[in-house]
């Protein structure tokens, strides 16, 4: 059978957003596919899909990032997605992930009905809509499990039960196409370049102020105030590569009340002036490895070509995902190939992952530099970068920032604080965790304070058992303790422990806290000057508050 793509583009339509008419509508399911990670932090899948495809979770812990923007989702959650977008599933997390991918076509009976799909353009659907059914864990299941069974019989099953799953989400899409978060984000979309205020929106969306802004931090992941200015950034970021217009004129088409406070948030929200956004735009830097982001970033240079899988994804794609216009990905021939239709000035990667034949192949590409990751300091990665991109007086610039900003936190420590000796311990997964000098340069080097001796002979880190910490010399802890539920639930545990209430750190209060993050617990791919300055950023309400 032959289809016009704008019919498959109706239909898909017809799934994620408002005003077309399902009877003229037909789906197929083509492939069903059960996806577990186990809880390895680095496991994850992530592709360009070429057929529309259903996300069902089946657990709360489910990571899904459609197009570099995550999706909040839970147990039971389906979330629709179309060709052409980029899916990312897993990782990082030490949580078991469990969730069934649907792929499946589509098209539409009705030629009157194509004409009047409310985005048959042909261009691609940005995001994803997510509904949650309390039967789409169920359904999943018996789809896949039809769908691995011989015969018609069971494939037409699945093709019934599928349609089933559909009709689920038929329901939850009228039901909530007018709710408020939906009607908003829509809104912001339309009208960035208004003067928009939450009042506003709440009036237009029928609900309380509050409503309002509680429903959409938990559909969306961020605020109204956060996405607002998110997309005005976009379309403003859009408008300087594209347009030749003055600054001022962009700030005011993109809805921000004058020139400076554009400027102001920009430099904020994206970490370099629009000037230097635009001058380092001209150079075309492949960033071949996402620890590379980290040495760049300080010198105010936005790759032109990234992977974008590293644990801080979410917040860069937001930051900085419209300018990546390459992804790469981890296979050597799809990111030569990807390169070469780029053609970057220069590729920096990591000598410990990227081999040396590998390397030469490149080297055909454009200039690269591979940093000698696990034997050089941070400092000098960065300088390394700087050097390579002709920016040495950047970095120097930079460093000598951070050194007076270090100076300025050490002088403010309090004596008593420094009279003791200091072992930083992180709860991940299942696992408690001694952090040794190499990992916590920042406190022990660049700050000054004593490592315990247990943390002494760790370079990065290690496992160590709560019995042995009552032989350790340290008169205060810093923890860091994961958000997900093993990591969590491991925590409470600890502290239920008579063994730990009895340690000299925690009897004298001396416990300080460390927010975490679920993918942390490789420190030294976080070697760069970007991590050091963020943790560094991060000690003065540890210690400066601190109870003698």
């Amino acid at each position: 059978m032959s289809v016009n793509p704008n019919e498959l583009k109706s239909a898909a339509d017809g799934l994620r957003g408002p005003g077309d008419r399902w009877d003229s509508h037909w789906f197929k399911l083509v492939r069903a596919e059960k996806v577990v990670f186990n809880g390895d932090n680095r496991e994850f899948r992530k592709n360009l899909i070429e057929r529309h495809r259903l996300v069902v979770c089946v657990d709360d812990a489910c990571r899904i990032v459609v197009d570099g923007v995550r999706t909040a989702v839970a147990q039971g959650s389906v979330v629709v997605c179309g060709p052409g977008q980029w899916i990312e599933a897993g990782g990082p997390s030490k949580a078991e992930q469990t969730m069934y991918f649907l792929d499946y076509e589509t098209g539409c009976w009705d030629r009157e009905a194509t004409g009047s799909s409310t985005n048959g353009n042909g261009e691609k659907e940005s995001g994803a809509r997510e509904y949650r059914l309390a039967s789409g864990v169920r359904l999943a299941e018996t789809i896949h499990r039809c769908w691995e069974r011989p015969g018609p019989a069971e494939r037409m099953r699945a093709q019934a039960v599928f349609h089933e799953l559909l009709a689920g989400v038929a329901e939850k899409r009228e039901r909530s196409d007018t709710e408020a978060p939906d009607l908003v984000k829509e809104e912001i979309d339309r009208r960035y370049g208004e003067e928009l205020s939450i009042d506003t929106l709440a009036d237009l969306s029928g609900v309380s102020r509050y409503h309002l802004m509680r429903s959409f931090k938990e559909r969306y992941g961020r605020s109204i105030i956060e996405y607002m200015t998110e997309v005005r950034l976009m379309q403003a970021k859009r408008l300087m590569s594209e347009s030749g217009l003055p600054i001022s004129e962009i700030a005011a088409r993109v809805g921000f009340r004058s020139e400076p406070y554009f400027r102001t948030v920009f430099r904020k929200e994206v970490g370099i002036t629009p000037g230097a956004y635009l001058r380092n735009r001209k150079r075309k830097v492949a960033a071949y490895s996402w620890p590379v982001l980290g040495q760049l970033l300080p010198l105010n240079v936005v790759p032109h070509a990234a992977p974008l899988d590293h644990y801080w994804t979410d917040e860069f794609s937001r930051k900085y995902g419209g300018d990546v216009k390459v992804l790469l990905g981890h296979h050597y021939e799809f990111n030569r190939g990807a390169l070469r239709r780029a053609r970057p000035d220069c590729i920096i990667g990591l000598d410990c992952t990227i081999s040396p034949e590998e390397a030469e192949r490149l080297g055909e590409i454009a200039p690269v530099l591979l940093l000698p990751w696990m034997e050089a300091d941070w400092r000098s990665h960065l300088r390394l970068v700087a050097d390579f991109l002709g920016m040495a007086e950047d970095a120097g610039t930079w460093l000598e920032r951070y050194e007076r900003k270090a100076a300025s936190i050490r002088e403010r420590i309090p004596d008593f604080v420094r009279d003791d000796k200091v072992l930083v311990l992180k709860i991940a997964g299942d696992d408690l965790q001694i952090w040794g000098h190499k990992a916590m340069t920042v406190l022990y080097d660049d700050l000054g304070l004593a490592p315990a001796l247990l943390a002494q002979s760790v370079d990065w880190y290690e496992p160590v058992e709560l019995g042995r910490l009552s032989e350790c010399d340290a008169g205060r802890f810093v923890v860091s303790v994961n958000d997900d539920a093993r990591s969590q639930a491991l925590w409470e545990k600890l502290q239920a422990d008579k063994r730990w209430s009895g340690l000299r750190p925690v009897r004298a209060g001396a416990v300080h806290f460390l927010q975490g993050h679920p993918a942390w617990v490789y420190p030294w791919l976080e070697n760069s000057a970007l991590h050091q300055e963020r943790l560094l950023d991060r000690i003065p309400p540890l210690f400066l508050c601190a109870d003698s």
